[in-house]
């Protein structure tokens, strides 16, 4: 599944001439003033922070579609892609499935500043059930307004908890 997120995150940026040139440097979360890349980097930031406030009130698909590219972005599932933002807002759970919360703890923007890259934890409430748990990709770029569009979402889950077996207990051989 980190294949296919990392495959996905590829393919998206492939209009860039070389993931070198458009990626010198990652950072943190926190940008630094000293960072090329800087004000994207904030300006991603905010976009995240708008968007999981949008998902608490009108659940994930709703959130992902105002940010989703009209013609290019698309939200892989397992099992299913959804392209656009209709097709997005009817296929995500919506927000009586319980909220989701996501911190961003990796964000990367390109040295022209109109391609970025944000992922980090999330956790989905199921009510009634365990809440799942995972990581994000998000792969952003500028539209022609100036305002960031995401080409690409994707999350899965942390695999479950495999607890070890217990090796059965043999009392100590006798003595004799």
């Amino acid at each position: 599944m980190r294949v296919l997120l990392a495959t996905a995150a590829v393919l998206a940026l492939c209009g860039c001439a070389s993931l070198q040139t458009a990626f010198p440097s990652t950072t943190t979360a926190q940008p630094t003033e000293a960072s090329a890349s800087a004000a994207g980097e904030r300006e991603l930031l905010e976009v995240e922070r708008r968007l999981s406030g949008l998902a608490q009130q009108s659940g994930l698909g709703g959130a992902l579609s105002t940010v989703i590219d009209p013609i290019d972005g698309v939200v892989i599932r397992p099992g299913v892609t959804l392209q656009g933002p209709e097709a997005v807002a009817q296929g995500l759970p919506q927000i009586q499935n319980g909220p989701v919360f996501w911190q961003p703890d990796r964000v990367v923007v390109s040295t022209g500043g109109d391609m970025g890259m944000t992922s980090g934890r999330y956790v989905q409430v199921v009510p009634g059930a365990e809440a799942q748990q995972g990581r994000y990709v998000i792969v952003w770029r500028k539209d022609t307004g100036g305002e960031w569009r995401a080409l690409s979402e994707t999350r899965t889950a942390d695999p479950p908890l495999v607890r070890a077996p217990v090796a059965p207990t043999r009392p100590p051989p006798r003595r004799r």
